[in-house]
């Protein structure tokens, strides 16, 4: 598909790197940027790929020529190094109202950290990796998975959906991966230019269960707790028994019913 894709954006996928199948985006993101041969907002895509990545180095489930599979090259500017989560809250934000946008009617949400639910199924996840020089952010290569023409309704294990199975036709990925670009590249202006608060309120009340009791485990127990959103770091906060405590990712796994 990489000769049709042409999005209307300023900076991300202005340099579209496109390879039939590679084995992770990400890793070969991060490869070239250490080789000064991708620039700021660069992507790379693939109708292929074997050995995606989720978070905590779960295998991202996707077949070959059916969804949508590509890693963005971000080069942090001076105003937002000091907070390396919120490119991860920009760029979640940004596929959440894309996803959002073309299923209007039904329940999206933000599971923490940056996976995306349709109906309380994952349809999209997004790994987002930093690479620092002591204290300083120098790249964010951040990888993305969406769930397009694989359907997902014989393995009702994975709790995962597609646009395939909401819609029940087959949609074209040049069309939506032209506009998830223009989507994050639209978010992603916002982030260069200062203004995050909209964009870190907005994903604190896109979160599930945000402001409401839920279920997590934590080292197989079961507890309940109110969701009170992020903070700068990424840790989810919790409220329990009057207290608020914080968590980071791993720590803890939210329970869906």
């Amino acid at each position: 598909m990489t000769a049709k894709i042409k999005p209307n954006t300023q900076i991300i996928g202005q340099n579209l790197l496109y390879f039939e199948r590679l084995d992770s985006s990400n890793s070969l993101a991060m490869e070239m940027y250490k080789n000064n041969l991708v620039q700021n907002g660069t992507v790379v895509y693939t109708d292929d790929q074997s050995a995606g990545r989720g978070q905590m180095q779960k295998h991202w489930v996707s077949k070959a020529y059916e969804n949508l599979l590509f890693s963005i090259v971000l080069k942090p500017v001076t105003n937002y190094i000091s907070n390396p989560f919120i490119l991860n809250k920009c760029i979640t934000l940004a596929v959440y109202n894309f996803i959002q946008e073309q299923f209007p009617e039904t329940s999206v949400a933000i599971k923490w950290p940056n996976d995306i639910l349709v109906n309380k199924k994952k349809i999209a996840g997004i790994l987002v990796e930093n690479s620092f020089m002591g204290q300083l952010l120098t790249v964010t290569i951040a990888g993305i998975g969406i769930n397009i023409n694989q359907s997902f309704e014989d393995q009702p294990q994975l709790q995962a959906t597609s646009f395939l199975d909401l819609k029940e036709e087959v949609s074209e990925r040049e069309v939506l991966f032209e506009k998830v670009l223009e989507t994050i590249d639209a978010q992603y202006l916002q982030l260069v230019k200062g203004t995050t608060n909209q964009a870190e309120n907005d994903f604190d009340l896109n979160l599930l269960g945000f402001g409401m009791e839920c279920t997590f485990s934590k080292n197989d127990t079961i507890f309940t707790a109110q969701l009170l959103g992020c903070d700068s770091d990424g840790r989810l906060l919790l409220k329990e028994l009057g207290k608020v405590k914080k968590y980071m990712h791993g720590e803890i796994k939210q329970i869906i019913y």
